[in-house]
């Protein structure tokens, strides 16, 4: 009993003991080490690491959908190597690591500890140290991954360009977001607040040209996260999971990639077989240093082939830019010898242009709409023309040395005569002298900005020019006193706008895009590259671009159709029937004109053409024009020509140079 009572007393006092201690440490965690653990809590914290999205793919309209299509655009594997820093060093042999890595990529020790000191990643992710790894190393180190401790070797997305040039100035390029775009409200900037799928860090890729920048916010997607619990060193403690990224949408255009890549090859073609014809007037051969080739579908809007030259390769800058490419772009004004012909800039719609004769379809119709011309009556066409009541003796020339037949202003259009265009041009001076009509009140000009010159089409496209039209705000401003003297605006202006001359200016599009109104009844349509944004299953559609060709010119369809059936006999007896021969007119009529635009003295002329095919029910426009390279009929109609046999499976051995010396 006594040793019952005993034991009962040691226990007891043992769990005095032990309450005793608990308590103690209750008390010391709770008081004494309060602030150390909060510290300690405080430490520690959750990061999370973006994932990018795969970016969406951009496909032809003929090509989307089909088993075998191939896309312009496409994203493909590059096998990346990259290190993490804290797992190197904690594995105590990251000198060595460092140095077979060295060995194996060919990359100097310093450039990976470069790399690894990189501000564009946090310090708990794996640092990139190479890319486009070649897969007997990327094996190789897989293989014996105990002997390269925190080195990965991961699968990252990079754009690839399954038909190589084809349309590079149209799908354009990706690169690091620059710090004007971060500076634009579109571009979010990621202010580590917590995850976001749609802010841009300074490591992120963004469109930097092309449909690539345009449509940035369809193609991007949107980021996934990974969340990380880390201590106050960077140190990972454990995953706490995240968010899958979700793949960017799809563009369909309306190019037709067939198209797109035989006006690339039959402009290039056309340029270097001009650079081999002498030039009388400058004593040299043609320069023939850029083109444009255009085909624009009148009832959508729809680009079907938009082709610039020079052009440039977009896997350049995948891999890279060397020495010589970065000074053939003219990214670098040190080059010595660098190209001045601007590769990278899309001719057809962020250039402007003086069109030459081109024009007349729009001066004759503002000539007629202003009472100064009519469809019935005969003009006379000399040699040359000067302005009534000009004392200077100054004259403007026709193209022709000889006095040609008078006719209907649809024949002077056919010949292309200038005289009776300069005409006109006088009573537009008169009209607005006379009528004190003041600035900003110019019929020519008013009509002309009917067309839609002077403005920018609107096609989805980033960079686009607007054009010039002179007029009287313009000439009597103090910075063209050079231009007319003391005495302003002048008949000058209006006199060589009528043909397509002198001080104003138009982008190809533009061009191609007033030539469809024709085409269409007097319906304006805004051109667009892209068809829709489909998302990455394929099924669904995202957004759908329309032409919107509401837009109607202020002339009957009889006077449209009246010059259209004058244009149709520009290939049959006008002034490109030499670039048609053989062409079969009778079962695919065309309306064209020719252009060819003086530049002065330092410049040889540019060559244009503009056609509407075909002409008794006109589906499409086709504009051509190629710099330094003489008249219209000799190089952009022939070049024309070919691209609506392309279009018509027409088999054709016709020059795509020809030699006429007519406008």
């Amino acid at each position: 009993m006594e040793k019952s009572s005993a034991r009962l007393k040691v226990f007891a006092i043992l769990v005095l003991v032990m309450f005793a201690a608990l308590s103690t440490r209750l008390w010391f965690l709770q008081v004494l080490a309060t602030q150390v653990y909060a510290e300690e809590a405080q430490n520690n914290g959750v990061r999370s690491v973006a994932i990018d999205a795969l970016r969406g793919q951009i496909w032809t309209e003929d090509q989307y959908g089909k088993p075998n299509g191939q896309p312009l655009v496409q994203n493909r594997s590059s096998l990346e190597v990259r290190v993490d820093k804290q797992e190197l060093e904690e594995s105590g042999i990251g000198e060595q690591v460092l140095g077979e890595l060295s060995a194996m990529l060919d990359i100097p020790v310093k450039q990976i500890r470069r790399d690894l000191e990189s501000k564009l990643y946090f310090d708990y992710q794996p640092k990139p140290v190479a890319e486009f790894v070649d897969e007997e190393v990327a094996f190789a180190i897989r293989e014996r991954q105990e002997h390269f401790p925190g080195v990965q070797v991961r699968n990252a997305s990079v754009r690839e360009y399954p038909m190589g040039t084809t349309a590079s100035h149209m799908v354009g390029w990706v690169g690091q977001v620059q710090r004007a775009q971060l500076e634009q409200d579109e571009f979010p900037t990621c202010d580590g607040s917590g995850p976001s799928t749609r802010c841009y860090g300074p490591n992120d890729l963004a469109g930097q040209t092309g449909l690539e920048a345009q449509y940035e916010k369809w193609l991007r997607g949107r980021k996934g996260f990974q969340r990380y619990v880390v201590n106050s060193d960077g140190e990972r403690i454990r995953d706490l999971g995240g968010q899958q990224p979700t793949p960017g949408g799809e563009l369909v255009l309306t190019i037709d990639s067939e198209w797109q890549r035989a006006a690339e090859e039959h402009l290039e073609e056309s340029i270097l077989r001009t650079r081999q014809v002498f030039d009388e007037d400058s004593s040299s051969y043609f320069k023939a240093d850029a083109g444009v080739v255009i085909v624009l579908d009148v009832e959508t809007g729809g680009l079907k082939a938009m082709a610039s030259w020079p052009d440039y390769d977009p896997r350049w800058f995948v891999r890279g830019l060397k020495r010589d490419e970065v000074c053939y772009l003219g990214l670098n004004e040190k080059c010595s010898g660098a190209d001045k012909v601007a590769p990278l800039l899309n001719r057809a719609y962020q250039e402007v242009y003086l069109p030459g004769s081109a024009f007349k379809p729009f001066t004759a119709l503002a000539a007629v709409k202003e009472g100064y011309a009519d469809l019935g009556t005969g003009y006379a066409c000399p040699s040359e023309y000067v302005h009534p009541g000009d004392e200077s003796g100054a004259s403007f020339s026709n193209w022709s040395s000889q006095d040609l037949y008078p006719g209907s202003l649809a024949e002077h259009l056919i010949i292309s005569c200038d005289s009776s265009f300069y005409a006109w041009g006088s009573d537009f001076w008169f009209r607005y002298q006379n009528d004190q009509l003041g600035e900003n009140n110019e019929p020519l000009q008013k009509d002309l900005r009917a067309w839609g010159f002077e403005r920018p089409t609107g096609v989805d496209m980033p960079g686009e020019a607007s054009g010039f039209l002179p007029d009287a705000e313009w000439g009597n401003a103090d910075e063209q006193k050079d231009l007319f003297g003391q005495g302003g605006w002048n008949p000058g202006g209006y006199i060589l706008t009528m043909i397509g001359s002198g001080y104003m200016s138009v982008t190809p599009l533009q061009l191609a895009t007033a030539y469809g109104a024709i085409a269409n009844e007097g319906h304006m349509c805004r051109p667009h590259v892209v068809d829709r944004v489909m998302a990455s299953d394929g099924e669904t559609q995202l957004r759908k671009v329309n032409g919107q060709c509401d837009r109607t010119v202020p002339y009957t369809r009889a006077e449209l159709d009246y010059v259209r059936n004058a244009l149709t006999q520009v290939p049959l007896r006008g002034t490109a029937r030499s670039a048609f021969y053989g062409f079969p007119l009778d079962e695919i009529p065309v309306a064209g004109k020719t252009g060819t635009a003086f530049r002065g003295d330092q410049f040889q002329d540019t060559s244009w053409f503009a056609a509407m095919v075909p002409a008794n029910d006109p589906k499409y426009v086709v504009v051509a024009m190629v710099e330094q390279a003489g008249f219209g009929s000799d190089v952009a109609a022939p070049l024309v020509r070919r691209m609506i046999e392309t279009m018509y499976g027409i088999e054709s051995d016709a020059p795509v140079v020809t030699q006429t010396g007519q406008d």
